[in-house]
């Protein structure tokens, strides 16, 4: 596992694709009762995720985001 910094060139599309995921409603974020989406770091395929109560569901919510270079290999 790897922790990736806001500088690292994956940082904004990755948080964007978390966005857009349906449950997200376009929001990175989706703050509730002070608890937000954290990031918990990197494996070489997946971008991992959690939010502590997501104001959806109201409970621990995980998403693994498949990296770039995955479905960048995947495609070809």
């Amino acid at each position: 596992m790897e922790y990736l910094d806001s500088t690292h060139p994956e940082w904004n599309s990755m948080w964007q694709q978390l966005a857009a995921y349906a449950i997200n409603n376009g929001d990175h974020r989706c703050l509730h009762q002070g608890l937000s989406w954290e990031y918990m770091g990197s494996t070489l395929d997946h971008h991992n995720f959690r939010h502590s109560r997501h104001p959806a569901t109201g409970r621990i919510e995980h998403i693994y985001l498949e990296r770039l270079h995955v479905a960048a290999n995947w495609a070809s």
